[in-house]
């Protein structure tokens, strides 16, 4: 087991690609194969990549409304139903990954485990139900739920504040460097994770 993983008293997790894999291109396969390719460029790769997605993310905006514009900037305006459908359904497609499965041994030696992650409903809600690991965890603060998300620092507080974590006392694992640089300017210790 990683030693940052043993030296700190409470573990945050992101979710996407650090617990769980999860691949654009695989959630995609969702869709019909006739409009696969432009669905996935318009949710991903349009506006400087993960525009859409973002919005998803926050929960500011309708799921329907924002399957609808992706249906649009698709140039399939009639797939909105397909595209909506992905966005709730894309966890049937995510897999778990090894830090995942240090979840209940970590809870065995006095850690507090937490989740910090930028997520949309009702996939969250869906995710949590599929993978037991979830149910180990002391605690989750979701982006759709909070209408903010990483890299804002008001995130990371609202975590801080919620549960009591000491910032001195944490690990915060995350796929992203704008995320962990974010914990780190609060005095969290941060993981840039590459999946190894």
């Amino acid at each position: 087991m990683d030693e940052r993983l043993l030296q700190a008293q409470v573990i945050v997790f992101d979710i996407g690609n650090v617990l769980l894999r999860f691949q654009p291109e695989k959630a995609c396969l969702l869709l019909p194969e006739e409009i696969r390719a432009d669905v996935q460029h318009a949710m991903f790769d349009s506006d400087g990549g993960l525009s859409h997605w973002s919005e998803f993310d926050l929960g500011i905006i309708p799921n329907e409304e924002i399957a609808k514009d992706i249906a649009l900037s698709s140039g399939h305006p009639g797939c909105e139903g397909q595209v909506l459908s992905l966005l709730e359904e894309f966890p049937k497609t995510m897999e778990i990954m090894p830090l995942a499965h240090l979840i209940g041994d970590l809870k065995k030696m006095g850690k507090r485990i937490y989740a910090l992650t930028n997520y949309p409903e009702p996939s969250i809600t869906r995710t949590v139900e599929r993978f037991p690991f979830f149910g180990e965890m002391d605690g989750m603060v979701v982006s759709a739920r909070e209408k903010m998300a990483k890299p804002d620092p008001r995130f990371f507080r609202l975590l801080l504040d919620r549960y009591h974590i000491n910032p001195r006392d944490a690990l915060f694992i995350d796929d992203r460097p704008e995320n962990v640089h974010a914990a780190e300017e609060l005095g969290i210790k941060g993981w840039l994770y590459t999946g190894c």
